[in-house]
């Protein structure tokens, strides 16, 4: 039986014997173009208008009869003694009868349906090596080259199809690490499809990993930002609220770095976290990860914390965290603080907020989630260093 692909290196075997490289590209195209027809017929008009547009009549009606003839030479008739080609003086088309098995035909004949299988899906996915017609351009034939580059979009579009219903099926299995790998393979066809997103971060909150959803979600935001300057859908913002609010399963081990597994087996494995807090950090701004951390504990902690520390640690701390002078009883010393210019050393800044963070974790458990931690300024990173370093009892850091 002939086999024939046009997708990726275009490839024409007969009971498993290539012969393609006895076809010249003009023939390969000419059979592309005859297969991509909805009903297999092109006028000769038509096909010289593809295949040899600048030729005069003469030349191009020569080379269209010399190309049929390489076709009928190389191409046998099937078991049942059908031609390939039907030809007359004003067509050529595709013997309907004829058998034989082409890649593209399975492709285009796909719709989604109850039947579909996961095997099926594989075997249709399968089936793109490459680009239609790879490698191939057919010099001083516009009309061709834009035809083929046409039809390379609408595969593609067809390939987004096929894995899009791979993924509904994979997900009826409950087999989320397939869907997510079929998920990225799409996206790198659709990088802006915010209905796949919206399935990974869906994905990821079943199976309790919260942060790489969260993480996932801000790096999506971010492309979309800098690449189209659009922020995410309002569907999308919702899943990530909805998401945020139900961080308590963030420290799923799937999610931890080494370090912190070998923390979470310590004395403080069976220790509820009382405090959880979702961090971020932004590149070459002093401090930024350290105010950010300190504003959310001022959100979430008793104040009774704060006031364990020195008025000059909280002013210290207030430098670059002015959140905190809302939260103390200064009194009448408040105006004084206001106007005052005092110059912090950056170790006392440093030590006050180990002190606050250790008074903090030594009667509740804090969990702190590190979102975009490659940005983490390098003052922040190195405190953060110097955390791991000496793993303050109750503190739990989980970096992405």
């Amino acid at each position: 039986m002939l086999n024939i692909c046009f997708l990726g290196k275009s490839k024409f075997e007969y009971d498993g014997i290539g012969f393609g490289d006895q076809l010249g590209n003009k023939v390969i195209a000419l059979i592309c173009l005859l297969a991509l027809n909805e009903k297999r017929y092109l006028s000769r008009e038509k096909i010289i208008g593809y295949l040899w547009p600048d030729s005069n009549a003469e030349a191009a009606k020569y080379n269209l009869r010399y190309n049929l003839w390489l076709i009928k030479k190389n191409i046998e008739p099937d078991k049942n003694g059908h031609q390939f080609l039907r030809v007359d003086n004003d067509c050529c088309c595709i013997n309907k009868d004829y058998e034989f098995e082409c890649d593209i035909f399975d492709i285009i004949k796909f719709k989604p349906s109850n039947n579909d299988s996961i095997e099926g899906m594989l075997k249709l996915k399968q089936l793109f090596r490459g680009d239609l017609l790879e490698g191939c351009y057919f010099n001083k034939c516009d009309e061709l080259n834009e035809f083929i580059i046409f039809e390379r979009i609408n595969f593609e579009q067809r390939k987004v199809k096929i894995l899009k219903r791979l993924v509904e099926l994979y997900e009826n299995e409950n087999n989320y690490d397939s869907c997510i790998e079929i998920i990225n393979e799409i996206l790198e066809i659709e990088p802006y499809d915010e209905e796949m997103v919206l399935k990974i971060l869906d994905i990821y909150a079943k199976c309790g990993k919260q942060v790489a959803a969260i993480t996932y979600y801000n790096n999506f935001s971010n492309v979309l930002a800098g690449s189209l300057g659009i922020s995410p859908s309002y569907e999308l913002r919702n899943k990530y609220k909805e998401i945020r609010l139900t961080l308590s399963d963030c420290n799923n081990d799937d999610d931890l770095s080494s370090e912190d597994k070998r923390s979470s087996m310590s004395d403080k494995k069976n220790i509820h976290s009382d405090i959880k807090i979702l961090s971020d950090c932004i590149k070459n701004i002093d401090y930024f990860w350290i105010s950010n951390v300190i504003g959310k504990i001022i959100t979430v902690a008793d104040k009774a914390y704060l006031n364990q520390l020195s008025k000059k640690e909280l002013l210290d701390l207030s430098v670059i965290q002015s959140d905190i002078l809302s939260c103390l009883d200064l009194n009448e010393e408040l105006d004084l603080i206001a106007t005052c210019k005092r110059e912090v050393m950056g170790v006392s800044i440093i030590n006050a907020f180990i002190k606050l963070l250790t008074n903090v974790s030594h009667k509740q458990s804090i969990t702190i989630v590190i979102l975009n931690s490659a940005d983490m300024d390098e003052v922040s990173s190195n405190m953060l260093k110097y955390l791991k370093r000496n793993q303050i009892e109750g503190l739990n850091l989980i970096e992405e």
